[in-house]
């Protein structure tokens, strides 16, 4: 990958990898060092990423390394609050409210697969690597937290 596509591509996620990152450490200056981090953690192995469809996937992993390693340096509790919601619509802020408000119902190991499978839109592939479990385990969490907000919502 050369210079010009990973600078296309990085401005494409830089978002999504602030969005991660600050879901995890919950701080905004922490969140955009992770970003600074992750960018140039990518830039010196970008030729180790063949195919720019995972780059995404790739970087966002970073992210959540990076995360993960402020987490643990500072001792900090993860995944408390999902988003920056100063950058979101108005429509956009109430659904995501309405959205935290209903994870306080679920376990952490339920709200961590709930939010990387339906606010970053991981596959169950991708959130069993994260997690470092089964994907029958996190298909399992993922129904089950889905049948708890439905109750939370009255939907059930």
């Amino acid at each position: 990958m050369n210079e010009k596509e990973f600078e296309t591509l990085f401005k494409q996620y830089k978002n999504d990898i602030y969005r991660i990152a600050y879901t995890y450490v919950n701080n905004e200056a922490d969140a955009l060092d992770i970003v600074q981090e992750s960018a140039y953690q990518a830039y010196i192995s970008k030729d180790k990423i063949r195919d720019k469809n995972k780059f995404k996937s790739w970087i966002l992993k970073i992210a959540v390394n990076k995360s993960k390693d402020l987490l643990r340096k500072n001792k900090l509790i993860s995944l408390e609050d999902l988003s920056n919601v100063n950058t979101m619509q108005a429509e956009d802020k109430e659904s995501v409210n309405i959205f935290m408000e209903n994870l306080k119902v679920l376990s952490m190991d339920e709200k961590n697969v709930i939010v990387l499978k339906v606010y970053f839109e991981y596959t169950f592939e991708m959130i069993s690597d994260e997690l470092k479990i089964p994907i029958s385990t996190v298909k399992s969490k993922y129904y089950r937290a889905l049948e708890k907000l439905k109750i939370e919502e009255g939907l059930v």
